[in-house]
C-alpha cells in the first residue's frame, strides 16, 4: 500500500462524533467542535426518536440519526463515509464525552506536520476528566511512533481508511481503534501519538482506587473487551508479537481484578469467559441478548 498522504489542513479536515444517549452538556462540546472544524458529522446511536433537536439549535452540523444502536464501528464508518463523499481527506473522530481544548485542531495539525507528515493515524494526549485530572501520557511536544491509539481525538487519513477497508463494524464496540491501527501497521503504515494534552476524555467509569481498579465496566462491556481483544491477538500476534503478549497479560489481569474486587463479579466473570470463547471462535457482532440486557 502506498504511504503517500495528502497534507492535513484545516480546510480538508472534518470531525466525526458518535453519541449514545448524550448528556445535557453534549451540545456545549458539539459547539466547540463546530467552532474549529470545517464540518462536523454527528452520528447518533440512541435507539428510538432522534435527539438532535435538543443540541443542534443554530449549529451547522450534519446529523445522522439511526434510531438503533448499530455499534461504534458502523457509526464511525457512516460519519467517515459522509465526510469522504463531501471531499474531506482527513477526520478527527470523537466519543460523545470528549471535551476539546480551544486550540485542539491547530495543535493536532501542527503535531502531524512535526511527525514528518508520515502518520495515517495521530492520537493526542488527554486527561481523564472529572475524577482524575491527570494526563494519560507524559506531557510534552514530542511525537512518537506507537502501535495503537484510541479513536477519540485521533486524526485519521480518510483515503487510507477507505483503502484499508474501514473500521471493523462486527466488533460493535471496544478494540476497534486497536484493530485498525494494527491493520495499518501490518501494511507498512505509521501510527503516532504526541504529548500535548488537548482534551478531557473518560474511557470508563473509574473506581475510587483507580490505580488498581482502573475501570468499572458493565458485564457487556467486559464481554466486548475480552472478545475483541482476543480477536486482535489472534489476528496480529504474528506481526505484533510484543503487543499480543502485553494484551494477553492485560486481559488476564482484567479477569483477576473482576473476580477479586469488582461488584457483580459473577456476571462479569461469566461475560468475560463467554467473550473469550466467542473471540476464539470468531463469533462477532452484537453481544448475546442475555448479556446485553
Amino acid at each position: 500500500m502506498s504511504t503517500r498522504l495528502p497534507a492535513a489542513e484545516v480546510a480538508n479536515t472534518a470531525a466525526v462524533i458518535v453519541s449514545f444517549h448524550p448528556d445535557e452538556d453534549f451540545g456545549e462540546r458539539l459547539t466547540k467542535l463546530r467552532r474549529q472544524f470545517a464540518a462536523v458529522y454527528w452520528v447518533d446511536n440512541t435507539p428510538g426518536a432522534a435527539v438532535g433537536s435538543k443540541h443542534l439549535s443554530d449549529l451547522d452540523v450534519d446529523y445522522i440519526s439511526q434510531g438503533v444502536n448499530s455499534g461504534l464501528g458502523t457509526a464511525l464508518n457512516m460519519g467517515c463515509t459522509a465526510a469522504l463523499k463531501n471531499g474531506f481527506e482527513w477526520v478527527v473522530t470523537f466519543d460523545q464525552d470528549s471535551d476539546i481544548s480551544a486550540d485542539f485542531l491547530g495543535q493536532q495539525l501542527a503535531a502531524w506536520q512535526e511527525s514528518d507528515s508520515a502518520a495515517f493515524m495521530l492520537g493526542c494526549n488527554y486527561s481523564a476528566g472529572d475524577k482524575v485530572d491527570e494526563p494519560r501520557f507524559k506531557v510534552g511536544d514530542y511525537v512518537v511512533v506507537c502501535k495503537t491509539v484510541i479513536t477519540s481525538g485521533c486524526l485519521m487519513c480518510l483515503p487510507v481508511w477507505d483503502d484499508l477497508g474501514k473500521f471493523r463494524d462486527d466488533y460493535f464496540i471496544d478494540g476497534i481503534d486497536h484493530e485498525i491501527c494494527l491493520r495499518g501497521r501490518s501494511r507498512g503504515l505509521v501510527v503516532s501519538r504526541h504529548g500535548r494534552v488537548l482534551m478531557k476524555h473518560r474511557i470508563g467509569e473509574r473506581s475510587a482506587n483507580y490505580r488498581i481498579l482502573p475501570f468499572l465496566h458493565t458485564p457487556v462491556r467486559k464481554y466486548y473487551s475480552m472478545r475483541n481483544g482476543t480477536q486482535n491477538i489472534l489476528r496480529y500476534a504474528t506481526s505484533e508479537p510484543l503487543w499480543a503478549v502485553r494484551k494477553s497479560a492485560t486481559l488476564a489481569w482484567e479477569v483477576v481484578i473482576a473476580l477479586l474486587f469488582e461488584p457483580d463479579r459473577r456476571k462479569k466473570a461469566r461475560a468475560m469467559f463467554r467473550g473469550l470463547r466467542d473471540g476464539l471462535t470468531s463469533r462477532m457482532g452484537a453481544a448475546p441478548d442475555d448479556l446485553a440486557n
